[in-house]
Order: C-alpha cells, then sequence, then structure tokens
C-alpha cells in the first residue's frame, strides 16, 4: 500500500508522467492511461512516511525532481566520430563522420551547431583543428591530413562543443589513435620501405615506472563484518591494463581468502569479510615476478554496504548495515541517462542482516544503470553501477557485395540492409568505409558507435578496448565489463553536489554561429567588468565595433559567416581609459594532461603492422610520383642569388614576425630603446617628424599616412597585412620596432605606396613582460585569427571501363578504398553504392556505423576479395 492519500497519489502519478514524457515522448503515443498502468506497480513505496523530508513531499519525488532539473539545466551532449580506419600511418589522411546527439535518449541533437575536431599530439599539443557546422540531423563530416614530417606515436582525437565545456573534458569524444612511421623518407628509392627504427628516436619514448594498483569495495566502503566484493585494477605506466595476481593479507600478513588473479586488462575481483582491527593489504605479483605490497582502502566500524549481481533479466541487489544504532529503512534509487525508478524501502537492521531488491532490466533503456542505498534522512550511502544491455543491438545493418571476389580495377555493387531487432526495415542515416582488412582490423576492439554512446561517454578516463564488451557479447565480456564499471565507476552527476542546491549556470554557451569570445582580466587575472572594446575587423570584411563587457570580464562578438578566416584586432580599455589589461580570447579547450602512451614495440612490428606500413609506404610513393601537386612540400627556386647584408633593424632578418623572411627596411625605429616610446602615444604621432618623406596628419585614433613620392603604404602587423584602424589602436609601449619600405624597397610586397612594418613585443617569441609595482604589461590590445568552417575535402573516387574516358592507368589507394559519410536508406531499409577497386589485391573489409532518428545506435561489416593482377 502507499503511504499517500488518494489525492496525493494522484499528484505523484501525474508527476512521474511528466518526467517520463519529458525524457521518453514515445509514452505520449502510448497514452496516459496504459503509462499510468505501467508506473502504477513502481510506486508502491511503502514505508516513505519514515523518511524525513519536507511536509508534504517523498523521496522518490524529491530526487527525481532534482534529476530532473539537473538535466534541464544542463542539457548534455554526446558526439561520436565513425573514422574510415582505427590506426594510420604518417602521410595519410584521417576521414571522419560525426554525430550529435543528446545524452539522453541519443536522439540528433539541435542544441548546438557547431563541432569542434581536434588532433593532439603524444604530448597533447594541438596539432590540427577543425571547425564544423552541424546539419540538421547532428551530421557533419572532415579529415585531417597527417603530414609526411609528422613524429610516430599515440596521437589523441577528440570532438566537442563548446556547451560540452560546462560538463569537462571527460565528457569529450576522446580516442587514442596509433599513427605509425609510415611514410617514405625517400620517395626517389622506387618505395624501398626504410626500416621502422629510422624515424626520429626522440618520437618515442619509453614510459617506465611502477604498476599503480587500486582497490574499489563495492558500494563504497569497507565495513566491519559485512561481507565485501572488492574490485581492483592494475595499470602500467603506459595507462594500459597489466596482468598481476596476488593475495590479500591482513596487519600479521596472513593470507585472507583465496588468491586472485586479474581476469581482462588488468581487472578483477575478490571476496572476504573485513574484521575489527585489521588493515589489509595485498601482496601482488607482477607480470616479471617481482613483488609489491599495495593497501586496501580503511575499514571502517559501521555503514552500509551495496551488492549487485547480473541475473540475466535483472538485478539482484542486496543492502546490509552494520552499527550501534537502529538505522531505519533504506531506499534504493536507480537511474539510467537520466531514467528513474524508485524501489520499495526495506527495513534495515543493525546486525549485518540482507534486505533484497529484484530489479528488471526491462524498465529501463540500454546503457549505465546507477544504483544508489539511501537512509531515512535521504542521505546517499553506498552506490554501484552496472550495465543494461536489453538484448541484441536494436539495429542491425547489413554489408552485402554483388559478388566474392573482384580483379583489379574491377567495379563492386554493395547493398546495405538496415533492420531493427525485430526485422523490420529502418530509414537512417549512415557513414561507410572500405580498407584493406589487416589495416581495418589493427585495432579491433576500438571504440565503436555502440561502446561509445552507452559506455564510454558516460565515463571518466581512458578505457581500453571498449568494442570488446560489445562486439562479440559472450558470459566473459559480461564479467569483464562488470568488472569495469566495479572498478572506474564515474556518472554525469555526485548525488552529494546534486542535494547541495541548484544547479550553477553553464559558463559555456551553445554556439548557434561562429563567434569571437574571451574575457578581459586585470594585472592579478582578475575579471575586468564593464570593460570597453574596440574590435575591428580587417579580413575577410572591414568593420568595426564596439562592445563592453559583463560583470564577470566576458565579451562575445556573434556574425561571421564562416566563409573564410576572420583576422580581428581587439583593444581593451578600462572604465577609467587605461590599456593596463589583458585581452584573452576563448581559442578552445584546453590541452593539458599527461603525455600519451607510446607505441607499442615500434622497434619490431607485429607482422600485421609491418604489412601495414609496406602497403602504407608503397600508397605514399605512388601518390607522390604519380600526383606531384598533392605531394608537394618543398619548392627549389632557380636562379635565386641571397647575399649577406649587414643587420639594420633589431628585428633578425630570419624573425617569424617578417611577412617575407630575410627583407629588411632600410628605414629602422627602435621604440624599445626611444624614451618617448614609453608614453603611451599612438604610433603614427610617434613617427610623425621622425622618417623623412612620411607625413601624418589628422588627430588619433583617425590618422592617415602617406609616403612622399608613394601614395598610401601597406601595413603590416608582425607578418600580417592589416589597416591602418588596427595601427591606429596600438600603443607605443607594446611595441618593438618599425621598419618603414619607401620606393623600390616596398615593391616585394607588390604595392606602390610603400609598406609599414610594426613588430610588437609580444609577438616576439622570446619577450618577457615586466614585472614589480607599477609596470604596464599589457596595452590590452591582441590579434585574433578566427577560422572559418572546415570544407571536407572529397574522397577520390576514380571510374574504369565504357563510357569513361581517360581513366587512370593506376590507382595508389592501398588502404582505404571508398569513404562516404552519408548514405540513406529507403522506406525498405536499404541502400546501395558503388566503388572501384585499386592496385592492391587482397581482402577488404566494409565497415557501416549509423544512428536511428529515436537514438538506437547500430553497425555492420562485409568483405570482398581482391584478386592480384596477372
Amino acid at each position: 500500500m502507499l503511504a499517500l492519500g488518494g489525492g496525493a497519489f494522484s499528484t505523484w502519478l501525474r508527476f512521474w508522467l511528466l518526467v517520463m514524457m519529458r525524457f521518453f515522448p514515445t509514452i505520449k503515443k502510448r497514452g496516459a492511461a496504459r503509462a499510468a498502468r505501467w508506473l502504477a506497480p513502481l510506486l508502491a513505496l511503502g514505508g516513505l512516511a519514515a523518511f524525513r523530508l519536507p511536509l508534504d513531499d517523498n523521496p522518490v519525488r524529491v530526487l527525481a525532481e532534482r534529476v530532473a532539473t539537473f538535466y534541464a539545466t544542463v542539457k548534455p551532449e554526446k558526439v561520436y566520430l565513425h573514422l574510415d580506419r582505427p590506426v594510420y600511418g604518417t602521410g595519410e589522411t584521417i576521414w571522419f563522420n560525426a554525430y550529435l546527439v543528446d545524452a539522453l535518449r541519443h536522439r540528433p541533437d539541435s542544441l548546438s551547431k557547431i563541432l569542434y575536431v581536434e588532433l593532439l599530439s603524444p604530448q597533447r599539443q594541438l596539432v590540427a583543428r577543425r571547425t564544423l557546422r552541424v546539419a540538421p540531423g547532428g551530421l557533419t563530416n572532415g579529415d585531417i591530413e597527417l603530414d609526411d614530417t609528422l613524429r610516430a606515436g599515440t596521437y589523441l582525437l577528440r570532438a566537442y562543443t563548446n556547451w560540452m565545456r560546462n560538463q569537462g573534458p571527460n565528457f569529450f569524444y576522446q580516442r587514442q589513435l596509433q599513427v605509425w612511421p609510415a611514410a617514405p623518407k625517400d620517395v626517389a628509392g622506387g618505395g624501398a620501405a626504410p626500416a621502422v627504427t629510422t624515424r626520429p628516436a626522440a618520437a618515442q619514448k619509453t614510459v617506465t615506472g611502477k604498476v599503480d594498483v587500486q582497490f574499489f569495495p563495492e558500494g563504497g566502503n569497507l565495513v566491519v563484518g559485512l561481507p565485501a566484493v572488492v574490485g581492483f585494477k592494475a595499470q602500467a605506466a603506459t595507462g594500459r591494463g597489466a596482468t598481476i595476481s596476488g593475495q590479500l593479507l591482513d596487519t600479521q600478513n596472513k593470507p585472507v581468502g583465496a588468491a586472485f588473479k586479474s581476469q581482462h586488462l588488468g581487472m578483477g575481483r575478490f571476496s572476504f569479510t573485513p574484521a575489527a582491527g585489521q588493515r589489509y593489504h595485498a601482496r601482488v605479483t607482477l607480470a616479471d615476478g617481482t613483488t609489491a605490497d599495495y593497501p586496501l582502502p580503511a575499514v571502517q566500524p559501521s555503514g552500509y554496504s551495496l551488492h549487485v549481481v547480473d541475473s540475466g533479466d535483472a538485478f539482484d541487489v542486496e543492502a546490509r548495515y552494520q552499527g550501534t544504532t537502529p538505522p531505519g529503512p533504506a531506499l534504493l534509487l536507480t537511474e539510467v541517462r537520466g531514467y528513474i525508478i524508485g524501489l520499495a524501502p526495506r527495513p534495515l537492521s543493525s546486525d549485518g542482516k540482507p534486505v533484497s531488491w529484484h530489479v528488471l532490466k526491462s524498465k529501463y533503456p540500454s546503457g549505465i544503470a546507477h544504483f544508489t542505498l539511501f537512509n531515512a534522512q535521504s542521505q546517499p550511502q553506498a552506490e554501484r553501477l552496472a550495465f543494461v544491455q536489453n538484448g541484441p543491438a536494436a539495429l542491425r545493418i547489413t554489408l552485402t557485395a554483388d559478388k566474392a571476389a573482384y580483379g583489379i580495377h574491377e567495379r563492386v555493387l554493395m547493398k546495405a540492409q538496415v533492420t531493427d531487432a525485430s526485422g523490420q526495415p529502418v530509414t537512417t542515416r549512415f557513414s561507410v568505409a572500405v580498407a584493406e582488412q589487416g589495416a581495418a582490423t589493427l585495432d579491433p576492439t576500438a571504440d565503436n558507435i555502440a561502446s561509445n554512446l552507452l559506455l564510454t561517454s558516460d565515463l571518466a578516463g581512458y578505457v581500453e578496448a571498449p568494442g570488446y564488451y560489445f562486439n562479440n557479447p559472450t558470459s566473459e565480456t559480461a564479467r569483464a565489463l562488470d568488472d569495469l564499471l566495479l572498478t572506474q565507476g564515474w556518472r554525469r552527476f555526485v548525488w552529494k553536489d546534486l542535494l547541495a542546491g541548484p544547479t550553477p549556470a553553464p559558463q559555456y554557451e551553445n554556439e548557434q554561429a561562429l563567434a569571437l569570445r574571451g574575457v578581459v582580466t586585470g594585472m592579478g587575472h582578475n575579471p575586468i567588468p564593464n570593460s570597453q572594446l574596440t574590435f575591428i575587423e580587417s579580413k575577410p570584411v572591414r568593420q568595426v565595433l564596439t562592445g563592453t563587457t559583463d560583470a564577470q570580464g566576458r565579451f562575445s562578438f556573434v556574425g561571421f559567416d564562416g566563409k573564410d578566416t576572420a583576422v580581428v584586432t581587439l583593444q581593451g580599455r578600462r572604465t577609467s581609459g587605461g590599456t593596463n589589461v589583458t585581452v584573452r580570447p576563448d581559442l578552445g579547450a584546453p590541452t593539458t594532461g599527461i603525455p600519451l602512451p607510446g607505441l607499442p614495440n615500434i622497434a619490431t612490428p607485429t607482422p600485421a603492422v609491418a604489412d601495414y606500413l609496406k602497403r602504407s609506404r608503397q600508397q605514399r610513393v605512388t601518390e607522390l610520383q604519380n600526383m606531384p601537386d598533392d605531394g608537394l612540400r618543398n619548392v627549389r627556386l632557380a636562379d635565386v642569388a641571397v647575399t649577406g647584408q649587414r643587420e639594420r633593424s633589431v628585428i633578425p632578418a630570419n624573425d617569424t614576425r617578417r611577412l617575407i623572411p630575410g627583407v629588411v627596411a632600410n628605414t629602422v625605429i627602435n621604440f624599445a630603446d626611444m624614451p618617448a616610446a614609453q608614453s603611451g602615444i599612438p604610433i603614427f604621432s610617434l613617427l610623425q617628424g621622425r622618417v623623412a618623406g612620411l607625413t601624418i596628419s589628422g588627430s588619433p585614433p583617425n590618422q592617415s599616412v602617406q609616403i612622399r613620392n608613394s601614395g598610401t603604404p601597406l601595413f603590416i602587423l608582425d607578418g600580417q597585412r592589416v589597416e591602418a584602424d588596427v595601427i591606429n589602436t596600438i600603443n607605443s609601449t607594446d611595441v618593438e620596432a618599425v621598419e618603414v619600405f619607401k620606393g623600390n624597397e616596398a615593391a616585394i610586397f607588390g604595392g606602390s605606396g610603400g609598406a609599414i612594418a610594426i613588430y610588437t613585443k609580444r609577438a616576439n617569441k622570446n619577450y618577457k613582460a615586466p614585472t614589480g609595482p607599477g609596470t604596464n604589461t599589457n596595452s590590452g590590445l591582441l590579434v585574433v585569427k578566427l577560422p572559418g568552417y572546415y570544407d571536407a575535402r572529397e574522397f577520390y573516387r576514380p571510374r574504369y571501363g565504357a563510357p569513361v574516358l581517360n581513366a587512370p592507368e593506376s590507382d595508389p589507394r592501398r588502404l582505404t578504398i571508398y569513404w562516404n559519410p552519408s548514405l540513406q536508406t529507403d522506406s525498405k531499409g536499404e541502400a546501395e553504392f558503388t566503388f572501384y577497386t585499386a592496385d592492391g589485391s587482397g581482402n577488404y573489409q566494409a565497415t557501416a556505423e549509423g544512428l536511428t532518428l529515436t537514438g538506437e545506435p547500430g553497425r555492420g561489416t562485409g568483405t570482398i576479395y581482391v584478386a592480384p593482377k596477372r
């Protein structure tokens, strides 16, 4: 019986209907009556009156409202990237298709319209960045070319929206990519593959150190007298799982329970009952035969335990309490992606006797289940994560070729059939890649669309080989997945924070268009509210705007068309007019973190890797020989003489701030040694009367410049051509030197009016800002280049045979031979695509991934064989 009156029950039921309809609109289609019948058994919460909560509230309602408020405020997003292959070599191209969805139902997201895809080096430095416009349906695609000179190693590919930054980088899409030294060093050698060890030694450093072993009591704590399950996770210094075995010991070094050993990627579990007065540790034997001792968490004299067992179609949950005072009833709350069900409270005793619940999986969507035990004061006492997998994948993609074997340069017709779990056709969009099977299977347990959306996107930290848990589900993989959640369980919210008060307002906006955002700070990095900003765009259009920072010192300029890179100069001032401020643009999420692990066995690659490297080198050699424009890296200039000359400027001839290295003007003004330049007056005013033939007219900040017998000069700021409006905003204290090119000197810049080059101190890589009381460390000036939307390149698709004329004689593609980020099934759930085989023979694998409009992920593969040319 419910501990609620009829009116309260009606109100409570309506509340649950609203919550369910808010997050699961399919309930609307079922009808309210049917939903009420379905929900009624879940509300059998006898004993709620024992919980201490505000008047007329019950605990489940309060907790559900907090969760609903959290998701309504945070509106979390997820993004997944389908790649053409799991590993790459230097000189190759990463092709990707992005799926942006809401984190609750995994439906195509309409919140953010801009996606950032970044590639970070092994030291987590930014290598490449793509700014992508998200199309309707949450889809976008792009590519990243890996330069021949790129060092081999483990790189990090990540994707995120500005809105996702509110929850931190733990919930970005992140994938570690192995980039092997595949590009040949000498293309004139006919494709001879140099040894792997010819790459720079600094490219890979062996990471050594003690294996890290951590222990995680199920539910959270070890409690005296309560049976405990302890998960453990062993990681090598590289971050990968380490094989271990061990024995639990007590304070007297006596064995406790049976010996244990890791089962999968350094993870496993053992059971024992903690005793009073004991401090436990584990003696662990590592793979090299050495041993080490690792402590377990301290044993608590009293508290709760929570034990979850996967019984197939349900979870059997057991709770206990050990203590000196009666604990009162305990409430079990379950949550899967914001979908909450509260189960009937159970009366706990203080002698450790168990109470239990039987939780059916069919009541939840697939994903990570969050079990939380609350005491009578509605305080969380124990937590446990488990995985809900309701049957096989709901979306099935079958790929079938029209033949099993093909010849070189032969047309392939492949059909795709997409159905749901019951075999009914599904209309959806998906992406597909066809790659050499050896390359396509080098990392068979890499992240895929199902493992990402259902598992890794809701866990913090690196998950090794996530595809293992989904590719071929067995009792063994289910046990390994449970070990993972026992040891690496982490979720989007923590009850303590959720119950403490309202969710903080988001710091980052959900972007609908390109914008230049940032903050203006003072000397101590404190934000300056109401700072005056001057915005001067010199490319691709000319415009001047003004703005004011908000109460947090933040600013935002919106309205870029995204067709080209925008060059913007920002000048910040205090309300008093002072320029001792710093303008800090928001250039994306930070790239901090420990270095990524090195490549495994780089000096002695496995046969599969060695074969892949051979194919990759052959492909690159052919590309560079047959497509010189595409492979152009260096240009040799003939009949050009470079003569030495006296260093006329304080700016070195090869300084990176020069538009054309080596070109130095005859007229140089050294601002660094000019006392008047430290007064902060405008640059043009300082130049007036100091350079023969230079005429300055007007008053700051609307001054114009002419060079006698030449006209209006070009203006170059730290190697970037700008307008005079930009120079008018620069304070002389921020300038190191100015060079004036007159007459024939300026011809190299393509103008007839001369040129004036300004070199700022802060653009000098060796510049160190002054410190100490009264020093002016910033003029509040900043030049920013804001990239436009990236236009994805078209994947090369040659055609052979009649009636095609001038078909290429050779096709160097030996790895990925087909890539299509956007295929659409018809009303029968069918689609077909064609492509041609290339010069390479062997087995090729087609891989398709997609997502339905209702958020169901799917993946399918198919294979073909290409016979060698006779």
